[in-house]
């Protein structure tokens, strides 16, 4: 593919955010996040919220779009729950002449007979008013009023934005799903008990039918659905609907580059030492913050390396930045914080002995012409490592990761005095059949650095 055709390939089909998505997606879920990995068995809120009570922005743009991806197949499915409880759940008058023999079930009877419509008053015994609390009921509406709140507190936190796509389509279905709401507990009275839980009416759905498998296929298909929705899988990151959020929210494509970046990294580096990927230890990302710790650790009997994830862990403090300009009387320090600092140990060791800095530039950069926007950046790690001499004395590693469809690139630049001083600018191939190539290289790199 020509570079020059790129504007005509499209910023989705450029950039592969479901890729990207699918490849670090419990770590992405824990962006900002205080609860642990999204699960079937965490609180269904207790993943959007800050340590102070504050919803995070980042984190209701991925529940918006999860939601946008699965809400009108939802209300699909509702509306086929609704249309099928009319012959059930609407009081009728027997008119038929066939008798009771022995114990027969109602709902059996109704289905087998004439029946003619009637208020509750006139034949109550028919099908009493219990059974508009079948659980499957109480769990369709349950799944209803959690994606009304969800919406209500996107909307409370992200605004309205009626000139985005992806904001039109998500009031909308917002005020479907409470329309339905609405109906679901007047016309049919469905309740359920405060103390509930989307967990505890399943369990009951499964139990009352575990031994009669007769549990309609959109119920089935509705769990399926909302469980998704919330643990933000099965995202379209592809939708129209998608993109129209992507263009409102732009650091969402930065945020998802370096969190990709930090668990292909790791996976890597793990690799390189025959560590297996489920021996890789992860600390959700708000918490590696929270804490002061590393996102990511590595282990083998010799060494160990840390990854932290935007995060200087003591390590770059503030009061230590050298270079500030002066605006209204108050000095600004010029320092950056790494999106990634690697760390390696010796085993039992507290003191790291190889520190490579690592920054996701989620820009387009080929080399040859490219090098004035290049330079800006590469600037502003002189500035870290001129701000942390003590810290940096010998040896200062930096890698700067930016993209391409041309094929993998990578340049050095040198210091003239200090030949353990080196900046790596590196163009991953991102197209499909050499990413995992670019990577490759771009960890032996890393490698070399850390001596690893």
């Amino acid at each position: 593919m020509d570079w020059n055709d790129k504007a005509t390939v499209g910023k989705a089909d450029y950039f592969p955010r479901k890729t990207f998505f699918e490849e670090a997606q419990e770590l992405i879920a824990t962006f900002y996040s205080t609860g642990d990995y999204i699960s079937e068995y965490t609180d269904d809120y207790a993943s959007m919220l800050t340590a102070e009570g504050k919803q995070d922005e980042f984190y209701y743009c991925l529940y918006l779009l999860s939601m946008l991806s699965h809400a009108s197949d939802m209300i699909k499915l509702i509306d086929r729950v609704i249309r099928n409880m009319n012959p059930f759940r609407v009081k009728r008058r027997v008119i038929s002449t066939e008798d009771f023999v022995g114990k027969m079930d109602m709902e059996t009877y109704i289905r087998k007979n004439y029946v003619e419509k009637s208020r509750p008053r006139v034949y109550p015994s028919v099908v009493r008013q219990s059974t508009f609390q079948a659980p499957e009921y109480q769990l369709v509406l349950l799944i209803l009023r959690s994606c009304g709140e969800i919406y209500r507190s996107i909307f409370k936190i992200l605004g309205i934005h009626p000139q985005v796509t992806a904001f039109r389509t998500a009031w909308s279905y917002m005020e479907q799903m409470e329309a339905r709401s609405t109906l679901l507990q007047r016309k049919y009275g469905v309740a359920y008990r405060r103390r509930e839980t989307y967990l505890s009416l399943k369990k009951k759905v499964i139990y009352r039918y575990r031994q009669r498998k007769i549990l309609s296929g959109e119920y089935k298909a509705l769990m399926r659905l909302y469980e998704q929705m919330i643990s933000l899988r099965g995202m379209d990151l592809r939708s129209e609907a998608a993109l129209s959020m992507f263009a409102h929210e732009e650091s969402f494509d930065d945020r998802l580059f370096e969190i990709w970046l930090l668990r292909k990294s790791a996976e890597l580096l793990a690799a390189k030492k025959g560590i297996a990927l489920n021996e890789i230890v992860y600390t959700p990302l708000y918490q590696a913050r929270k804490k002061n710790c590393c996102a990511v650790c590595l282990q083998t009997s010799e060494e160990r390396i840390e990854i932290l994830f935007q995060n200087r862990k003591k390590l770059l403090p503030k009061e230590e930045l050298k270079w500030y300009w002066e605006h209204d009387g108050k000095k600004e320090e010029i320092g950056a914080i790494p999106d990634l600092i690697f760390l390696k140990y010796p085993a039992g060791s507290e003191e790291a002995e190889k520190i490579v800095l690592a920054d996701a530039k989620n820009r387009s950069w080929r080399l040859e012409r490219d090098m004035q926007r290049i330079k800006g950046e590469i600037v502003q790690q002189i500035y870290i490592r001129d701000n942390f001499a003590v810290l940096f004395a010998e040896e200062f590693h930096s890698i700067l990761v930016a993209h391409n469809i041309e094929g993998y690139q990578s340049r050095q630049y040198y210091h003239k005095d200090r030949p353990g001083c080196e900046i790596s600018v590196v163009s991953l191939d991102i197209s499909e059949e050499n990413r995992q190539r670019s990577l490759e290289n771009y960890v032996d790199g890393l490698c070399r650095y850390l001596e690893w």
